[in-house]
């Protein structure tokens, strides 16, 4: 499943002159890991968005600790988010000994601890996929507690990691870089649409287009700062290649897809749920120690 490939971003020309105006913007470039959902039947030893986890038979499985989304006599359970393997995505910071990360959440926005206030109560487990003594019926079925068509519950889906190459979002830059960008509206704008990859990916920044970025992001249990691990999105984005009509590449395999069909709609929402009604958002851990309290933010 391994692709070591590195695919230029969308609108490379663009990037191209921007940078060529804006030479020290190049030494910010870094490359992220977009994961390219597909809908499908992942297992558990696969890397995947949603589905089955390689769960131990021995820990329960995470459930919801807030009253008002169940009780506690009848607490809900949390949802598969992801599960990645080192194998197929390297390039995450696995603490030593670790080489898989899982991640659940409860669907229901939570209030959540500074800087985040609120979003979804989620957690990161990382394990030694060698020690672990599968539980086949540990993993409550989602479908049983939760609504497919309502609730923010990820669909089963196989991923397809592509590297791609980014940039920060414009308010991490330095002051000096800002203020070039920002001396001319179509520099800004460029570096706008062109910085930043979009749909479920690994590392790099996040948009903070339709919120305030926090003035700091830093780790509530020892202070050090955030960084993003897991960027997750409504919609994954497909390169257009006709505008008459709308047709779409899926960069998996290579169809062409037209706007409206009920292919396009399958691959560009194959997770199935709207991310805090169309946002995209971000699932921070600690720089200094992956284990520390994981937080979530959206735009």
């Amino acid at each position: 499943m391994t692709d070591t490939t590195q695919v230029p971003a969308e609108g490379e020309d663009d990037l191209a002159r921007l940078l060529a105006a804006v030479p020290g913007l190049a030494t910010f470039a870094r490359t992220v890991v977009r994961l390219r959902p597909r809908r499908g039947e992942p297992g558990v030893r696969d890397s995947h968005v949603g589905g089955p986890m390689l769960w131990p038979a021995d820990e329960p499985w995470p459930h919801c600790a807030d009253a008002d989304h169940g009780s506690a006599d009848d607490p809900v359970p949390m949802v598969s988010v992801a599960q990645l393997y080192a194998a197929d995505v390297p390039e995450i910071a696995f603490p030593e000994g670790t080489d898989l990360v899982q991640v659940v959440w409860c669907p229901e926005p939570h209030d959540l601890p500074k800087p985040s206030f609120q979003g979804k109560d989620c957690r990161v487990f990382w394990r030694r996929a060698g020690e672990i003594r599968y539980g086949p019926d540990v993993q409550p079925d989602p479908w049983k507690h939760w609504d497919g068509d309502w609730d923010e519950v990820p669909q089963p889906c196989t991923v397809h990691p592509e590297r791609v190459v980014e940039y920060p979002w414009w308010q991490e830059l330095p002051a000096g870089l800002r203020k070039q960008l920002k001396s001319s509206d179509e520099l800004f704008d460029l570096y706008w649409q062109e910085s930043l990859t979009d749909g479920w990916k690994i590392g790099g920044s996040k948009s903070w287009a339709s919120s305030d970025m926090p003035e700091s992001l830093d780790c509530p249990e020892c202070t050090a700062p955030l960084v993003l691990l897991l960027q997750v999105d409504s919609y994954d984005g497909l390169p257009l290649i006709s505008e008459n009509p709308h047709t779409y590449l899926c960069t998996v395999t290579g169809r062409h897809l037209v706007e409206g069909t009920k292919e396009f709609t399958l691959t560009r929402e194959a997770t199935g749920f709207l991310v805090d009604d169309a946002a995209d958002a971000g699932i921070y851990i600690c720089s200094a120690d992956q284990r520390h309290q994981a937080l979530y933010f959206t735009q």
